[in-house]
């Protein structure tokens, strides 16, 4: 059987992996800036501003690019499933959950969303996986599992189960959120059913926020909180896509999707250094299997 062909780079390969590293970046912060945000916000509402605040942006860049809407009402239905799990009910769920445990615990339960999302991808199209995704699988979720269960100072002592579950609630909330919009993909393209997803999320929550907003002093939220919204809104969710699609399409996919295993690494990393979180030996344990065992996971039956 022939090889596949190789992706050539069509720009820089320097650049593509700053580019890269860059939307890998913005997401492995999302967590920090998330908990910096709920010190003064209610943690809902940062769930539920993040798209609202992108909503304007993201619809201009849709227009600007002139990228297609769905053209028909299954399409449209799509789109609808993917622009509230993706943009709305995940991010409110990850709000709430890290208000309840630590950026640490948060960023490598979110390294279990290609986990999710191949295992609900196989359900749905009733395929077998091959056997180097079910160990991975297998490791991963293993791995999960005494994350939730370890309690040993990471975080500073604020990482509950209960917070822990809340944000795996989420993961697969999102999973679903990603299986939908890859159905899309194919018809509008990547960034599309992106842009229009979070202008869908915008336009549903914006009636939710007036009606929680009495859940929040805005007068005392200090800039520190706005920052860290601004941040979710502006760089967690539309710089970083706009970067990750600029690298999957000038580096090819298969040589930059890899990057994505960092990304719990940035948050560990970001977690010890701005919020001052205990990351103990058992956790970079954890770490380690969680992400070998998702790196497994994501190996093409190609490669094995």
């Amino acid at each position: 059987m022939q090889a596949p062909a190789r992706h050539t780079p069509t720009a820089p390969l320097a650049l593509v992996w700053g580019v890269t590293a860059l939307a890998v970046g913005f997401w492995g912060a999302t967590p920090i800036a998330n908990k910096i945000a709920i010190l003064g916000i209610d943690p809902a509402t940062i769930g539920i501003l993040r798209p609202i605040l992108a909503g304007p942006v993201a619809v201009g860049l849709a227009l600007g690019l002139r990228l297609k809407f769905p053209p028909g009402a299954r399409h449209r239905a799509l789109l609808v499933v993917s622009g509230l799990t993706n943009f709305a009910v995940w991010p409110t769920l990850l709000s709430v959950g890290i208000s309840r445990t630590s950026a640490a615990h948060a960023g490598l339960i979110i390294a279990q969303i290609p986990v999710f999302t191949g295992l609900f991808a196989a359900l749905v199209d009733r395929r077998y996986p091959h056997a180097y995704w079910w160990l991975g699988t297998t490791v991963a979720v293993i791995g999960t599992c005494f994350l939730v269960l370890y309690r040993d100072g990471a975080g500073g002592g604020d990482a509950s189960i209960t917070g822990d579950l809340i944000v795996l609630a989420g993961v697969q909330v999102c999973a679903i959120g990603y299986i939908a919009g890859s159905r899309l993909v194919g018809v509008i393209g990547a960034r599309a059913t992106t842009f229009w997803g979070i202008a869908v999320a915008a336009v549903v929550l914006a009636p939710i926020a007036l009606a929680i907003a009495g859940r929040t002093d805005w007068a005392a939220v200090d800039t520190a909180s706005w920052l860290g919204v601004a941040y979710l809104a502006f760089l967690g969710s539309v710089g970083a896509y706009l970067a990750w699609f600029w690298a999957l399409s000038h580096g090819g996919i298969t040589r930059i999707s890899t990057a994505q295993l960092a990304q719990p690494v940035v948050t560990l990393v970001l977690a010890a250094l701005m919020l001052g979180e205990t990351i103990t030996a058992p956790l970079v344990l954890i770490a380690g299997v969680i992400v070998a065992g998702a790196a497994c996971a994501q190996t093409p039956p190609r490669a094995q």
